[in-house]
């Protein structure tokens, strides 16, 4: 299993894949249909065989039929046979010659379109033998052997079977000094009184070159006929070169059925054997193909199919070589880029290229790195303005100890010269102040935070009167939470001064907090006389207004935004004559950030 647990190259992946979906195919496909091709072409070549052994049968069939019919006509001709006899019987020289030429006359009448009829002999009983010579065969030493054909089993069964016309495959030395090495044979034992016929067999000899030339002309130059009688005999065979051994083998495997066909090997030689029994003579036909040239097409095809299959894989190496490098090259690539952007350096140089995905995923890929890029620059912008705001806040204070000191002083001679408002006018802001300067970090509590701005509105009443008034709405769920320093004071600041300067009606500023979700809404509302659009913009980013903080709404927003991020900051709707609502949109923060980062800090140190 830890093959298929390993980590294999895309490159290897994707030549395994198109050896199992495409070269394997392509290869079985090629050698099933080989295969299927050979089965079809055998099969055929089988069909048209078999079809040419039925066409060999019938014409042998009728060829035999005139044969039997001839000689069957002969030996029951009275006339004929009493010639015959007389010959025999004859002591006088003329008689003999005179039935000699009469029987030679009418044996040339019967077998005048038998020519292929080398001789036939009249065999007596007592002993003897009349001998007539076919037509066309003066030129060779036809005589038969007369004790050599007495001994033959085929005398013996026509003798049993008297009055059939028996044909037999030949026997060697019956027909003297002939060259051919089998002929067909004929015998009849004629059935007469012994009174009427000395003959005891008439005998045939055909040469059998009539049945190779009917054989060769339905065959093939590429096969050969073996024809056999009843036992086995072989009475025919057209093969250029006879071997004993091969006629042997396939004769014994096709004397088992009466037709079919087997592949065998004979000295090395695969051979293609067919064979078909004739039903009226049980003669059996026998046709023997070299099986290499029954299948040479197949080679030739096979030898093509390898070929292109060849060329063909050759070529889709050579194409997937070059897609498997249009694949992998890209992702290298960028493995690479990506490996040199691990270690710090985002200057990528990709060169785009390869298939859409890849090309889409290295495109991606630099948009992202120019994205990082822009990021890190933004954070070390936001960075310097968030330092920048935090200077200009501290640039705002002056040494708290030196201001408390010298309001405490205010305070003792306001006291001693018993001015009561200013007493408390000084107490108000000097617990004002001891809240802004507190050390204690960058971030206040809700609940401290409206303390201040208790402490803040007390000081804007003395100054201005009872013009105005406070009221709150804080639910009791966000008291605990923390908010950024100096954040609600300047907007207060802006109401108080900006919205009810020049209105004589009651100025009314009500401040509400809430908890929706994850967020704190803090919303301060004023019914002064509202400002224009472009006030609005302005007094988000013009950053020269001031307060007493010395910090204005402008830097309240940018404060909110550099430490939470955009989602976060100010909201101003106004309308002229009606009022000012501005909302205040913070993170909901449980806990001091400020300690919470130092603890994390002392973690990272441990």
């Amino acid at each position: 299993m830890r093959i298929f647990k390993k980590r294999w190259p895309i490159t290897s992946i994707l030549y395994v894949m198109f050896f199992f979906v495409i070269v394997m195919p392509i290869v079985l496909v090629a050698f099933l249909s080989l295969r299927a091709y050979t089965d079809i072409l055998l099969s055929n070549i089988t069909s048209r065989t078999m079809q040419t052994l039925e066409q060999v049968s019938y014409s042998i069939d009728q060829e035999k039929s005139r044969y039997i019919r001839t000689i069957a006509a002969i030996a029951s001709d009275n006339n004929l046979i009493s010639l015959a006899t007389s010959y025999h019987r004859s002591t006088q020289s003329k008689d003999l010659f005179n039935s000699s030429i009469q029987l030679e006359n009418q044996l040339k009448n019967y077998l005048h379109d038998m020519p292929d009829v080398v001789s036939a002999m009249f065999v007596y009983r007592d002993g003897g033998a009349y001998f007539f010579e076919g037509t066309h065969f003066h030129n060779i030493n036809t005589r038969i052997n007369e004790n050599l054909l007495k001994d033959t089993p085929l005398y013996q069964k026509a003798l049993q079977n008297q009055g059939r016309v028996l044909l037999f495959g030949s026997e060697e030395n019956v027909l003297i000094e002939s060259n051919d090495k089998y002929i067909l044979s004929a015998a009849i034992a004629p059935q007469y009184e012994r009174s009427f016929s000395d003959i005891e067999m008439i005998y045939f000899v055909i040469q059998a070159k009539t049945f190779e030339n009917l054989a060769e002309s339905s065959s093939n130059q590429n096969g050969s006929f073996i024809i056999l009688d009843g036992n086995g005999s072989i009475m025919l065979d057209t093969s250029k070169d006879k071997n004993k051994n091969i006629e042997k083998q396939t004769i014994e495997q096709a004397q088992n059925k009466k037709s079919g066909n087997f592949k065998t090997m004979v000295y090395d030689e695969n051979i293609f054997v067919t064979f078909l029994t004739m039903e009226r003579t049980e003669w059996k036909i026998i046709y023997i193909t070299p099986y290499d040239q029954m299948t040479a097409q197949v080679r030739e095809i096979y030898q093509l199919v390898m070929n292109v299959s060849a060329a063909g894989l050759i070529l889709f190496l050579i194409v997937s070589f070059f897609l498997v490098r249009s694949i992998v090259g890209p992702i290298k690539s960028l493995i690479y880029q990506m490996n040199k952007m691990k270690s710090g350096s985002f200057h990528v140089n990709l060169e785009l290229s390869g298939p859409l995905e890849i090309y889409s995923l290295g495109k991606t890929f630099q948009n992202m790195t120019i994205r990082i890029q822009e990021l890190i620059i933004e954070r070390q912008e936001q960075e310097k303005l968030k330092t920048r705001a935090e200077i200009d806040a501290l640039q705002s204070q002056i040494n708290p100890h030196f201001l408390v000191n010298t309001l405490n002083a205010i305070k003792i001679m306001a006291m001693l010269s018993k001015a009561t408002n200013l007493v408390e006018m000084t107490d108000s802001l000097i617990k004002l102040l001891a809240s802004t300067f507190h050390r204690g970090g960058s971030y206040i509590q809700v609940f401290d935070e409206m303390q201040s701005l208790e402490k803040y509105i007390h000081i804007m009443k003395v100054r201005y009167g009872d013009r105005f008034k406070v009221e709150y709405d804080i639910d009791d769920c966000v008291t605990d939470t923390y908010i950024l320093k100096l954040l609600l004071q300047p907007i207060l600041e802006n109401a108080i001064i900006h919205g009810f300067y020049g209105k004589e009606a009651m100025g009314i500023v009500k401040i509400t907090s809430r908890k929706n979700m994850d967020q704190l809404i803090i919303t301060i509302t004023d019914n002064g006389k509202g400002m224009e659009q472009r006030t609005m913009e302005a007094l988000l980013h013009e950053k020269k207004v001031e307060s007493l903080c010395g910090i204005g709404i402008a830097n309240v927003n940018d404060r909110i935004r550099l430490n939470y991020g955009e989602p976060y900051g100010l909201k101003i709707n106004s309308e002229l004559g009606v009022g000012t609502e501005v909302i205040v949109v913070l993170p909901l923060l449980s806990n001091d950030p400020d300690q919470s980062q130092a603890a994390l800090t002392d973690d990272k140190s441990a």
